[in-house]
């Protein structure tokens, strides 16, 4: 029976992790023998029985650990005839390639996100496009390791979501219920949504100037739902949001993302840094949402629109983007919306995403 073995530092909730864990799966239910390596974390309660999950120290760029790793990695493959070693991330990826090299085992990469390059960086992250394939999420991150590594052995498999999850019919009525009292929402009100970390990546400040400059200012309620790990930066929000009259409601460490999607009017992606897909943008467009991002990275490629991507270079032109749609009427949103979500379903399904990962094994394997 074939062996396949996934390597990431960690197994907590990240885009990295979540994907690994539904391959990992697939691969146990279609008869592989599924191997995960990782630092561990609370995702590992959600592997299939089958999956054989591994503790090694991988959240490491210490080079003695990695050598340590790559001796341990070693000895998986061979205990195990893994016949592929795949590997998500850069660290790991370098031990994961050494243990490969020595053994004959396949080794691929996946090119999960948009490194910075320096000259110290650009050798450090060339283990990720050594893989063989190297697979990336977009056509931005094809573009982006060709830059680098022009002779990478690119495969696009667009990352994917749960879209029967992310459906508008099943947006829970009652919270949605409580969160418009909380809001104390008018007729004349206008939802703009941000979900996302509270990390300064993520564009929250830019989103409140883009506000204040809004034609629409008055009736606009800005929502951010994210994590409670960066008060400081919240706080800062608040203080912004009040300097400049803006409605700011934050909640934080909500479970269930749906209620927000199914009141708001628009989802807004104001990323300072590029995305190599873009998961946010994709649960907005198969709740039906209007959905506004940027140029950079894959965020327009995912939007699919260039009506509702706008220079990241300008405040001027994002407020724009949410004038023109909060100016939409009911229908022209709902034929938006269902637009986006036979987008999000047809293109980044994660059962599209799965599918892809069993054929480029299978690939390698015949």
């Amino acid at each position: 029976m074939n062996s396949i073995l996934q390597v990431v530092p960690s197994f907590h909730a990240g885009g990295v992790e979540q994907t690994t864990l539904h391959v990992a799966n697939a691969l146990a239910e279609q008869g592989f023998n599924s191997f995960v390596v990782s630092e561990g974390g609370i995702l590992t309660k959600k592997l299939h029985p089958s999956v054989v999950h591994v503790c090694l120290p991988l959240n490491t760029k210490n080079p003695f650990k990695i050598f340590y790793n790559a001796e341990k990695i070693k000895k998986i493959i061979k205990n195990n005839d893994i016949n592929i070693v795949h590997a998500r991330s850069r660290a790991p990826a370098w031990s994961a390639y050494i243990a490969a090299k020595a053994t004959g085992a396949h080794f691929i990469t996946t090119y999960h996100g948009a490194y910075g390059q320096n000259f110290l960086k650009k050798h450090y992250n060339q283990v990720m496009a050594l893989g063989n394939p190297v697979i990336v999420a977009s056509g931005y991150m094809e573009d982006h390791v060709k830059k680098y590594y022009p002779n990478a052995q690119c495969v696009q498999i667009p990352s994917g979501i749960h879209t029967k999850f992310f459906s508008p019919d099943l947006a829970n009525q009652a919270k949605m219920q409580e969160l418009k009292t909380q809001w104390n929402l008018d007729n004349a009100s206008k939802i703009i949504l941000l979900v996302g970390r509270f990390t300064r990546i993520k564009g929250h400040k830019i989103l409140l100037q883009a506000a204040s400059q809004s034609a629409f200012k008055d009736q606009l309620n800005i929502v951010f739902v994210g994590d409670s790990q960066n008060p400081k930066l919240v706080n800062e929000l608040k203080n912004q949001a009040s300097a400049l009259s803006i409605k700011l409601y934050i909640h934080v460490d909500e479970k269930d993302l749906r209620p927000f999607h199914g009141l708001a009017n628009v989802v807004v992606v104001p990323t300072t840094k590029p995305e190599a897909f873009g998961r946010v943008t994709v649960e907005a467009m198969s709740m039906c949402k209007v959905v506004i991002g940027n140029d950079l990275g894959a965020s327009s490629e995912v939007i699919g629109t260039p009506e509702w991507v706008f220079n990241h270079n300008s405040v001027t032109d994002f407020a724009q983007k949410i004038d023109a749609a909060v100016q939409l009427t009911i229908q022209q949103a709902q034929e938006i919306g269902i637009a986006n979500r036979l987008r999000a379903s047809s293109l980044y399904d994660v059962e599209s995403l799965i599918e892809g990962h069993i054929q480029v094994y299978k690939r390698i394997l015949s």
